[in-house]
């Protein structure tokens, strides 16, 4: 027997919902995307994403072209879909505190429309205790609709977005009924998959605890690599040793560094904070993994002033400019946050990235931006290795050599070129990693 084919509207078009769209089309279902940007719209139509990803012009071709997915503005489009599921990315302020605006005007954009036995789903990012506030709402605005209501936390890594929808390994489902779980059944099961039900609140809790769980990991494994720097230790044979313990495994999120950033981790380690805040109880673990990660901006900088003797008047190149690998997102990016205190203390900055945007970065007095990491390293004094692109495992230290003046220092923050660190030294460089 064919799986049922449900008409499915989803609100909020970005990395999220470009995704949602493109992948639910893929699995046999009939898609409107409805967002309030025309600019988006209008470029999704000529297929063109307002973030890319691997395979999804593909996607958007194929499914526009067969008819099974469109774009809108148009709010009302709703009144004909099954489903009404919300996929903004949400948006996170320089407190990694969310902005819920975006869904309430969407949803009260929708609410006329909403039909009978409508299934509302939620996959963008909200704190505990916002899907009974919806759930609420919709009941106070439309006293006397049936509809049922999951909260299912998206699981996509930038740059792996379509793998991780079509292949996702199981698939969290916050539910109330029976036949809201039976629904969410039928829209995935293409898949095959794993389906792990739970109640609403349950499986927002577990958003946050697994965002938290991977970002105390990054912090544990920073805090260790702080002692590797002081005792003589490699942080990168402490990390083999802890993976290969079948208790952690080999795929623990253990990468030293300048910890994480763009604002999802650090999202739902502020939620939980403010929640413990509310209901008056204690998080210091993850307090802690809160308070660590902020300060590895500043210990990098440290390394510098302590290479060089001082940042003021020097010059210094930066390689990777994006939040991570994979992705031209400057969201919340470290290499950005750095890049502006070494200008502020009167730093020479060269910048460097292999996919971001010029016309996108903000300004910043004394930088200048190259896409040639070569030509930005020329010149200056340090080059400081920030974003792990596979492109710069490349990079060659005899070269960088010969267009570097005076203490010739490389701080390679997430330990990308360890193994040329013999070479680099050879050629007298100060090569510093972390945790080593």
């Amino acid at each position: 027997m064919n799986p049922r084919t449900y008409s499915i509207a989803t609100i909020g078009i970005w990395h999220l919902g470009e995704t949602y769209s493109a992948g639910l089309a893929k699995l046999g279902h009939r898609v409107v995307g409805v967002d309030n940007s025309e600019k988006v719209i209008e470029n999704l139509a000529k297929n063109i994403p307002p973030l890319p990803e691997p395979g999804l012009v593909e996607l958007l071709k194929e499914n526009q072209a067969a008819g099974t997915l469109s774009f809108t503005t148009d709010f009302s489009k709703v009144e004909n879909c099954d489903v009404v599921w919300f996929t903004f990315d949400t948006p996170v302020n320089d407190e990694d505190e969310v902005d819920l605006s975006l869904i309430w005007d969407s949803l009260a954009k929708c609410m006329p429309y909403l039909k009978e036995g409508v299934l509302v789903v939620i996959s963008s990012q909200i704190p505990v205790g916002t899907s009974k506030k919806i759930q609420e709402l919709i009941q106070e605005k439309r006293p006397g609709l049936h509809f049922e209501y999951a909260y299912t936390p998206e699981n996509l890594r930038l740059g792996e977005a379509l793998n991780c929808f079509l292949e996702p390994g199981r698939i969290v489902v916050g539910v109330e009924t029976d036949e809201a779980f039976h629904k969410m059944e039928e829209i995935f099961s293409p898949l095959s998959v794993e389906m792990v039900r739970m109640a609403p609140a349950s499986a927002e809790m577990a958003k946050h605890a697994l965002n938290a769980f991977l970002a105390t990991s990054l912090s544990f494994i920073n805090d260790i690599a702080d002692a590797c720097e002081k005792s003589g230790a490699d942080v990168l044979d402490v990390v083999r040793a802890l993976r290969s313990d079948a208790r952690i495994g080999q795929k623990a999120f253990l990468g030293p560094g300048l910890g994480f950033s763009g604002g999802t981790l650090g999202r739902d380690l502020k939620a939980l904070m403010l929640f413990s805040k509310e209901k008056r109880f204690i998080v210091p673990v993850i307090e802690a993994a809160f308070l660590k990660n902020r300060s590895r901006e500043g210990a990098a900088i440290e390394k510098l002033v302590q290479a060089l003797g001082g940042v003021d008047g020097k010059t210094i190149a930066i390689l990777g400019l994006t939040y991570k690998p994979g992705t031209r997102t400057l969201r919340r990016s470290k290499s950005l946050a750095i890049a502006m205190e070494l200008s502020r203390r009167g730093a020479h900055l060269r910048l460097h990235d292999p996919e971001v945007l010029e016309e996108e970065l903000p300004q910043i007095p004394n930088a200048v931006f190259s896409r040639d990491p070569y030509e930005s390293s020329a010149g200056s004094e340090a080059v400081v290795l920030i974003t792990p692109w596979p492109e710069f495992k490349t990079l060659d230290p005899a070269k960088l050599s010969g267009i570097m003046t005076g203490k010739k220092v490389f701080l390679d923050t997430g330990n990308l070129l360890y193994d040329k660190q013999d070479e680099f030294k050879k050629l007298g460089f100060l090569y510093e990693g972390t945790g080593r």
